[in-house]
């Protein structure tokens, strides 16, 4: 299952990248899909076994989440 965070500017998605790079969690930088109605441009994409790793390296880091999705099907549903 694929999961995106959206971190409400294109400055802290690419940060939430940096650190999730740094702890070495595998994830894309995507630009948010438009049924997802984010007001940042880029999403990061996680797979379900990279997600606890990826929640708690950005928890420690202090970078809050603004959104969080799971695509089921074709569409993303906020959870």
């Amino acid at each position: 299952m694929e999961y995106i965070l959206g971190f409400g500017s294109a400055h802290k998605a690419l940060k939430a990248e940096d650190i999730l790079k740094r702890a070495l969690i595998p994830l894309k930088l995507l630009p948010a899909p438009k049924e997802a109605s984010l007001n940042c441009g880029l999403v990061i994409s996680l797979t379900q076994a990279n997600l606890d790793a990826a929640l708690a390296a950005l928890k420690s880091s202090n970078l809050k989440i603004k959104s969080f999705y799971k695509k089921e099907g074709d569409v993303y549903v906020k959870v």
